[in-house]
């Protein structure tokens, strides 16, 4: 489950698919919502928890912390909106239309290579946001799963995040979301010079009011954030090598704590 009330009747619908009763009837018992049918607020969240006392126990993850994994890895699945598709699949077909041709005579030019790894990019781009491209649309679903999590970790425990993306734009774009929320962070990307990065990790790493440490994968060597459990990767790099790279700022060998990966990825509706 993770933030809506309406999640938790179907996970419960697996388990005692009469417990919560009829799913108008829970609705109705549970939400408030205004005059379009929008959900304003929850309630009775109480005569929930009674509920389901014999069929539901809750456990946060400082209750069983010596339980736990050292590294926890998890990847999180998101729907493209339409305004993405449809462009993925525009650069998808000239991809398919070179490795066709590719196939068809054993080899491509520099100029087809070129254009090939262009519009793979372009794939890998418009998966976090139409922004990332024209700078003038914003479609987009991984930054509201994003603000989801955070909005989880910070309700329940006093953790920082470090998030990582590979290209700079779509950090803009959480850089805004964070200031909208209020959210102290440091932002590290390839514009920052070199003798001003040791301030921001001494900054986020003892100033307890800053929650995010944001970075391209300029900050993906040689910095300690350790002061962070968890890191959330926005995308994920071809070379695994760069992937553990960013990992390692939050998780070395001498690691005590337990850390979280988070890996946000999306998926295409047929």
């Amino acid at each position: 489950m993770e933030n809506k009330l309406e999640e938790l009747y179907s996970i419960v619908q697996f388990v005692d698919p009469f417990v919560l009763g009829p799913y108008w009837k829970y609705l109705s018992d549970y939400r408030i919502v205004d005059e379009v049918g929008k959900v304003k607020a929850y309630q009775n969240l109480n005569k929930i928890g009674e509920q389901l006392a014999n069929t539901m126990i809750r456990r946060r993850k400082k209750d069983v912390l010596l339980q736990l994994p050292e590294r926890m890895d998890k990847t999180l699945f998101v729907p493209m909106t339409e305004e993405q598709a449809t462009i993925h699949n525009e650069y998808q077909e000239s991809v398919s239309r070179l490795v066709v041709k590719w196939r068809r005579q054993g080899f491509l030019n520099e100029k087809d290579r070129q254009s090939l790894m262009i519009f793979l990019n372009m794939m890998r781009m418009v998966c976090d946001s139409t922004y990332i491209l024209d700078q003038k649309t914003r479609f987009d679903t991984k930054i509201g799963e994003l603000l989801s999590i955070l909005d989880e970790v910070f309700a329940e425990d006093n953790e920082k995040v470090v998030i990582f993306s590979q290209w700079e734009r779509m950090t803009r774009l959480v850089a805004i979301e964070l200031e909208k929320q209020k959210v102290k962070y440091q932002y590290l990307h390839g514009g920052i010079p070199s003798k001003k990065r040791g301030i921001l990790y001494d900054e986020f790493n003892n100033d307890p009011e800053c929650k995010v440490f944001l970075s391209t994968d300029a900050g993906g060597v040689g910095l300690n954030l350790q002061s962070a459990s968890i890191l959330i990767n926005l995308d994920i790099p071809w070379n695994p090598a760069v992937l553990e790279q960013r990992i390692a700022r939050i998780y070395r060998l001498d690691e005590k704590r337990n850390v979280s990966i988070i890996n946000i990825g999306f998926y295409r509706h047929h």
